[in-house]
């Protein structure tokens, strides 16, 4: 799975339409977001394919300090189930996060949209 926290709301970046996800727990899930697309993959060139796929559909904008600026914090989540020998089964858990830059609005001359967004960015 593949989200970004974009204007405090969370988006799905593998399916842009599901949108403004929610935050769930449950006892058996733990903490989890409903409706985020879950993706099978069996190799680390599928995982490869999942970020990029993911990253063109990241929040990114120009400001006066970077002009590709990241506008989302991002959560690339991957969950392994490893099986041995025995039958026994191990599932873990990991998230790789890419947290966007917090820039100074006054040095990088955002307005409108992107100053917005980087008010945003700030806060979370």
């Amino acid at each position: 799975s593949y989200l970004q926290v974009y204007m405090e709301e969370i988006d799905d970046l593998l399916d842009t339409s599901h949108k403004n996800l929610q935050i769930r727990e449950t006892p058996n899930k733990g903490v989890y977001v409903a409706n985020l697309t879950v993706e099978y993959v069996t190799c680390e060139e599928d995982v490869y394919e999942l970020i990029a796929a993911g990253n063109l559909n990241r929040s990114i904008s120009s400001t006066g300090m970077n002009e590709t600026s990241s506008r989302s914090h991002t959560c690339f989540i991957l969950n392994i189930t490893q099986r041995d020998n025995e039958g026994r089964t191990k599932i873990s858990k990991l998230n790789l996060v890419d947290l966007a830059g917090s820039e100074r609005v006054g040095k990088t001359g955002a307005e409108g949209q992107t100053l917005d967004e980087a008010k945003k960015i700030n806060l979370s």
